[in-house]
């Protein structure tokens, strides 16, 4: 009641309070390490050492049957919102985002992702690390920042918007601004690290949340970038697995399953499935080549151990706090199976995949000697990717992998549930089948905090997911998620009651030439000619019995159900990932000029022109000191990837590194004159194609000072996370002859830089040029 004066009146302190959490509940953290797999982890049998997930399950329990989506995008989305990828707009990655709408990479307003819930429930709610729910054109100063973490319903975040980053030199998001490489990256003395700066980062938000209040709980989403590519780790890390992988994956994948066993986090009947194919045995290796791939496991289980070091470095913390009793951790050691995207011979360089450039493992080791040898393999030097038959070996002891959602080599992961202050049975094993669907909707039930019918005035999707949380409790708990579509890129499943129908295309999952999707074009692929794969996994946990021969009967079943849930949560059209190589696109971009005034650093990559397989034209106005000039004018990415407009020794330069495979410079022999300056470098393609060659020009106040051919272009994308800067090369050079002066910044001033893309005359060839622009892996038919 409010009079005139103070004089009788009465305040209302609920007017200025806060939502209460319910009485009692426990502080939450989700920790979701990336594209690692079944067979990796010591704790579940696996070769790389994982103590404090080992700690973690001693303390708390094992899950041996929990299920994600076969790819990281649609797995996160599905984990933060309870419902199936596909009806939240996820059917693919982010970065592959179409007009279906189970692909949009846009969360329906009618699916509100649960961590919002708890913000609005009294919790503190922070997410730490990779993300990969922003789509790439919205990952700049504009927005829309409903697509960025914040949006999503936390209080806080740092780490990166894309689907991986390197470990030496992010370009990394907080809340919602680009804060690009931290300037740890340029100590010299004490080298940068994202897993320690990820865990350090959650400490200090942990410290600061206890700093204010000092009973409020907080929920925290720990997300590592590891073990995606690039895999990068000291040696220190590395070295300790030395000699460890020389048996090579098939020997490996043996001692794994036999360590399963012996831990009991496999049923005791289970058999070992088979090589296929598409992965060469090891003793078909040379023996030259041994070492070299045997290097490349040993960088990823050091890549991975660091990363359990980290996480438990969070837990430390929370201990410290005196709160780790009451603290519900969930870890799950892997978005989807292990990544087989390093294609059978791995790469010094990731995105060689990804820009279809198709190398031998000589050439690949070739290349890796250019930059540094096997020994620097995890180094700031490459961005390297582990064969696709270490990631089969660390799925063991199951078939295939990530972008399978057919098989539990890409679908089944280790989880592990730790709550002291609750679960009476430590270290014991829990067998229901679960999904990621039903993370939130566990952690909701065990904070009694009902998911809201309404947001914002707008009816809700019902989750999707289903509890687990008396599973917690009670190991004779019913199994409750019984029934589960799957899909991935045209792989699907169809679970059911214990009945799992297995329908992959035959394309290898690495492969994405023409040629390879011809099969699967509009008009021509019948899904249902597929073939069918039938397992009961009650008595067949590893899908080494296929039963689709002896009951056709359940396999018309499972297919008909396949059909109807793919109807029900926005499943179709099956491949609308790749409709853009079938000549379904976006609008074809109308703007060719692009132009950056004053200090623009960290334009993500893929927001930069669109330079590729055109020719263009970057032109920069500039104030040139009477002493001279050096630095960066503009660069894009790295050594691996990128391009440099740059003035060295006061002469205009211009480097391209088509991915490090090919590095073509050109430099002017005369110095930039004092004053007001215009550089200008050109570049003429060859042929309206992909990775077209062409002629680069440099001018300088109009005047050619220089020239070159540049034979082969980069046909995709630079970098998967690295940005574009003006007046300074952030994070990893584009030219290594400056490295030792990063970010050599340029010392004059940087008025304005242009850029203008020439479009092609003929209509016919710029639409192919679109495109292409959208095929992401198909074949260019390089060759180094």
């Amino acid at each position: 009641m409010s009079n005139r004066t103070l004089d009788g009146s009465r305040p209302d302190w609920d007017l200025i309070g806060h939502p209460e959490p319910p009485e009692g509940a426990p502080n939450v953290v989700v920790v979701l390490i990336d594209d690692a797999g079944f067979g990796n982890p010591s704790t579940f049998g696996g070769p790389i050492n994982t103590p404090r997930f080992t700690q973690m399950a001693e303390a708390g329990l094992r899950y041996n049957r929990f299920h994600l989506t076969a790819l990281c995008s649609p797995t996160r989305a599905a984990l933060l919102t309870g419902r199936n990828s596909h009806t939240v707009g996820f059917g693919s990655i982010g970065e592959l985002s179409s007009g279906f709408p189970g692909y949009t990479a846009i969360v329906p307003r009618d699916c509100t992702p649960w961590p919002r819930v708890l913000t609005e429930n009294g919790y503190s709610t922070a997410a730490f690390g990779k993300w990969h729910l922003t789509p790439d054109g919205d990952q700049g100063p504009a927005g829309p920042f409903a697509r960025w973490p914040n949006g999503w319903g936390f209080d806080y975040f740092y780490g990166f918007l894309g689907g991986d980053a390197g470990q030496w030199d992010p370009c990394l998001a907080e809340n919602q601004k680009i804060i690009g490489t931290p300037e740890g990256f340029y100590d010299k003395e004490n080298p940068y690290y994202l897993p320690d700066d990820m865990a350090d980062k959650t400490i200090e938000w942990l410290h600061g949340v206890r700093a204010q209040d000092a009973a409020k709980p907080f929920f925290v989403y720990f997300a590592t970038g590891c073990s995606h590519a690039p895999h990068h780790v000291a040696s220190a890390w590395a070295d300790k697995y030395k000699g460890k992988f020389d048996q090579g994956w098939d020997r490996l994948r043996e001692e794994v399953f036999a360590r399963q066993k012996e831990l009991g986090v496999i049923p005791a009947e289970t058999e070992l499935t088979a090589r296929d194919d598409a992965f060469p045995a090891w003793d078909d290796i040379s023996d030259r080549l041994k070492a070299y791939y045997a290097r490349q496991m040993e960088v990823y289980a050091g890549f991975s151990e660091n990363a359990d070091h980290n996480v438990g470095r969070v837990i430390d913390a929370i201990d410290e706090l005196g709160e780790l009793d009451n603290t519900l951790i969930i870890w799950v050691w892997g978005d989807n199976g292990a990544s087989m995207e390093g294609t059978v011979t791995g790469s010094f360089n990731e995105m060689t995949m990804q820009n279809g450039i198709p190398l031998s493992d000589e050439m690949q080791l070739q290349l890796a000697e250019r930059y540094g040898g096997i020994e620097a393999w995890g180094s700031q030097l490459m961005d390297p990717h582990y064969s696709a038959a270490w990631a089969w070996a660390g799925n063991t002891p199951f078939k295939w992998g990530k972008q399978v959602g057919s098989h539990l080599g890409g679908t089944r992961d280790p989880m592990v549930v730790h709550w002291p202050a609750r679960i009476t049975d430590p270290g014991a094993l829990r067998t229901q089948f679960t999904h990621v669907i039903d993370i939130g909707p566990t952690i909701l039930d065990i904070l009694k905090i009902p998911a809201p019918s309404h947001v914002d005035g707008i009816e809700q999707e019902p989750l999707h997911g289903v509890t687990f949380a008396e599973s917690l409790f009670d190991a004779a708990a019913p199994e409750r998620h019984t029934q589960q579509y799957f899909e991935s890129i045209g792989n699907r499943a169809m679970y059911k009651d214990g009945w799992w129908l297995a329908m992959k295309t035959e394309r290898v999952p690495w492969v994405v030439t023409p040629e390879a999707l011809k099969p699967y074009a509009p008009g021509v692929w019948n899904p249902d000619d597929d073939p069918t794969e039938l397992y009961y996994l009650p008595d067949d946990f590893s899908q080494a019995h296929d039963l689709a021969a002896d009951h056709p009967e359940k396999v018309r079943e499972l297919r008909e159900l396949f059909w109807q849930e793919a109807e029900k949560y926005k499943v179709l059209p099956l491949l609308a990932t790749l409709s853009a190589f079938f000549g379904i696109l976006p609008p074809r971009p109308d703007l060719d000029h692009f132009e950056y005034r004053g200090d623009v650093q960290n334009v993500m990559s893929g927001m930069i022109p669109r330079i590729y397989n055109h020719s263009y034209t970057i032109s920069a106005d500039l104030v040139v000191p009477p002493e001279g000039v050096e630095g960066v004018i503009v660069a894009e990415a790295d050594h691996l990837g990128g391009f440099s407009l740059f003035v060295q020794d006061g002469r205009l330069t211009h480097t391209y590194s088509m991915m490090g495979v090919f590095v073509y410079r050109q430099q002017a022999d005369v110095r930039l004159p004092a004053g007001e300056v215009n550089v200008r470098m050109e570049f003429v393609a060859d042929a309206p194609k992909p990775a077209t060659g062409g002629q680069v020009t440099l001018l300088v106040n109009g005047e050619a000072v220089a020239g070159g051919r540049m034979d082969h272009t980069v046909p995709i994308r630079f970098s998967a996370y690295a940005g574009m800067d003006i007046g300074r090369d952030n994070g990893g050079v584009v030219d290594l002859s400056y490295e030792d002066k990063k970010p050599f910044a340029f010392t004059g001033t940087v008025k304005k830089v242009t850029f203008d893309i020439k479009s092609h005359p003929s209509a016919e060839d710029e639409d192919a040029l679109h495109t292409a622009a959208h095929h992401g892996h198909a074949g260019h038919g390089l060759s180094a």
